[in-house]
């Protein structure tokens, strides 16, 4: 991907909605099928969006990347799944920054899963990163993140 001279200023940020404050009804709007999460990749890359992963399982739907504004994200989220800005708004949650990358974590290692220590969920982190790299959605940085967060899981 080609930059420019003017840098465009992103933070890592991770919008989402799980089992937490979504009920089932809830979570299946925005329920992602591996054709939507296609989709949603490829719409990513033509907004100039240089890393994201999609993640949706029965339990969350969360998207995962670097981007000017949160709603960049959101937007994409609600486009390819039948949930709105309105559904989103009620039920879901935005990190930012470190936050964000906690998240990830706690995320990736079963701290933020139904059942305490699930590992279910580190190889939709894993397929949601290979997915993203065939689509050109990663950077270094975010590959090293990715990894770290495996690698966490692994030693829990």
């Amino acid at each position: 991907m080609e930059q420019n001279n003017k840098t465009k200023h992103t933070n890592f940020y991770v919008v989402g909605l799980n089992y937490k404050k979504a009920d089932a009804e809830i979570r299946g709007k925005f329920s992602l099928n591996d054709q939507s999460k296609s989709q949603l990749l490829d719409q990513a890359k033509c907004d100039g969006i240089e890393s994201m992963i999609a993640i949706s399982t029965c339990n969350r739907t969360e998207l995962y990347g670097f981007a000017e504004h949160p709603f960049q994200l959101i937007s994409l989220l609600c486009k390819f799944s039948n949930g709105t800005v309105d559904d989103f708004q009620q039920v879901a949650y935005v990190h930012k920054n470190s936050e964000a990358v906690s998240h990830l974590f706690k995320v990736g290692t079963g701290m933020d899963s139904q059942i305490l220590g699930d590992f279910e969920i580190i190889s939709q982190v894993k397929t949601g990163f290979i997915d993203a790299r065939e689509k050109g959605l990663t950077t270094n940085y975010f590959e090293r993140l990715v990894n770290a967060v495996i690698q966490a899981s692994k030693r829990i």
